[in-house]
């Protein structure tokens, strides 16, 4: 048995206690600093700094450490410190520490503020000065920075992952060829001007809160062949008419939240798609290549109900073989007018979902509603959310199963015909049997239903 003590920690030469101290976090590498001489000298040349500025004794601390670290060349792998930000002995003293940093070879910098500081000075010159003396960098994020009128990241020759925050849209230039990974969230206030050559390499592309010009992400995606992922939250454009996402073959993963004018979306290879809008887009994949692995669709719909809001949302189940979580919100008082509508077109080409929920908050024609959801589609699991009035009228509807009368019989509906067994299988709320309640009285109720 070897029983750790201070012959044994002096055995020991002081790469191999860097190298253990650097698999332990800051403080369990201090804590090692007492079992010898040997280990003490290794934490006072430790690569990965870590500190903690919370007052003036901290700053003049954290500054002598850095110091001896410049004077004696130490490599520095890792700088993390969080500041307070209303200490200003310490702000005043950033640059210098992260000079020391930069000067000896810092590959990872982390920097934080405690307390409520709105943004961080940063200027061309200075982000430019950072990125020359890392241009072995790997992994570059920017927040909520201000003074920069250009953000340009060049010359980066192993640069995978890229993410900026703003408070502003300062345009953005990168030319990277190794970059995998690019994300930008914004404020939405001024158009986004993004222009990324030679990054014919990357795979997952995030874009949030921001405004683009129309046309802009068909050009932004068109030479990267080999993106896979795309997530897009809460695009604006004035002049958006019609935003298509994305012919590219290689794209496989979608999201696509909050972004209106969204038209139509054709990714042939396409594997999950996660939705959520106020419209239904057009969906084009191959269906050669099966139903979507991963699905989720999130619709609302403020004004009125017609035939054409139902074909769209048939259209759009069907064209994606199966989606399997689809929920539809109906916030506001809404009508249902299905003029027009005939009940037993296409009865036969009904697309199948797993889950349905349905969040109903005002009353309507109860009968003509449910006809009409299970016409859009048959789920195989029902939950509505709604009043006990709209509960007890949707239940009383659907469990109304006649399966011996033909489909085009007096008061059969075709759904009907086609729905083997229905069950109740939770309740959430009171008795189905009483009186009609008020309509800010909310319940839940979930159905399995078993189709041909």
């Amino acid at each position: 048995m070897l029983t750790m003590g201070t012959t044994t920690g002096d055995m020991l030469p002081d790469c191999i206690i860097h190298i253990l101290l650097s698999h332990l976090g800051y403080k369990e590498a201090a804590r090692m600093s007492i079992l010898s001489k040997t280990w003490l000298r290794a934490w006072l040349t430790h690569p990965n700094l870590e500190f903690r500025v919370y007052d003036f004794k901290c700053v003049k601390i954290v500054d002598g450490i850095l110091e001896r670290y410049r004077v004696g060349e130490i490599p520095i792998e890792k700088f993390n410190f969080t500041i307070s930000a209303t200490l200003l002995e310490g702000l005043f003293m950033i640059d210098k520490w992260l000079g020391v940093a930069l000067q000896n070879g810092v590959k990872y910098v982390e920097f934080g503020c405690t307390d409520f500081l709105p943004s961080v000075l940063l200027d061309d010159s200075m982000l430019q000065t950072l990125l020359i003396s890392c241009p072995m960098i790997v992994s570059f994020t920017i927040k909520h920075c201000i003074g920069l009128e250009k953000i340009e990241l060049r010359n980066l020759q192993k640069i995978k992952m890229v993410s900026v925050h703003m408070d502003k849209e300062p345009p953005v230039e990168i030319q990277a060829p190794t970059l995998e990974q690019f994300f930008y969230c914004g404020l939405a206030e001024q158009t986004l001007k993004l222009e990324m050559g030679a990054c014919q390499n990357l795979k997952s592309l995030k874009l949030s809160c921001v405004k683009v010009s129309d046309g802009f992400l068909e050009h932004l995606t068109s030479g990267c062949q080999f993106l896979e992922s795309l997530m897009l939250d809460n695009i604006f454009s004035k002049e958006l008419k019609k935003f298509k996402v994305c012919r590219s073959q290689s794209l496989k993963k979608l999201e696509i939240r909050g972004c209106n004018g969204v038209a139509v979306i054709e990714a042939p290879n396409l594997e999950s798609l996660e939705y959520v809008g106020y419209q239904i887009p057009v969906l084009k994949t191959a269906k050669t290549f099966g139903p979507l692995k991963h699905s989720r669709m999130e619709l609302y719909r403020l004004s009125n109900l017609n035939a054409l809001w139902f074909c769209k949302l048939r259209k759009f189940l069907f064209n994606s073989n199966s989606l399997s979580h689809i929920t539809l919100h109906f916030p506001n008082s809404i009508k249902i007018d299905m003029e027009n509508w005939d009940p037993y077109r296409g009865i036969f080409a009904i697309p199948q979902v797993d889950v349905l929920n349905v969040h109903l908050a005002w009353p309507l024609k109860c009968q003509i509603f449910v006809d009409v959801l299970l016409w859009s589609c048959h789920p195989r699991r029902l939950n509505l959310f709604s009043t006990v009035q709209i509960i007890t009228c949707f239940r009383n509807h659907l469990m109304r199963v006649n399966c011996s009368s033909p489909c085009t019989s007096q008061g059969s509906k075709p759904w009907q015909c086609q729905l083997k067994d229905a069950r109740v299988l939770e309740f959430y709320g009171q008795d189905l049997s009483q009186k009609p309640v008020e309509h800010n009285e909310r319940s839940r109720i979930c159905f399995s239903l078993d189709w041909k």
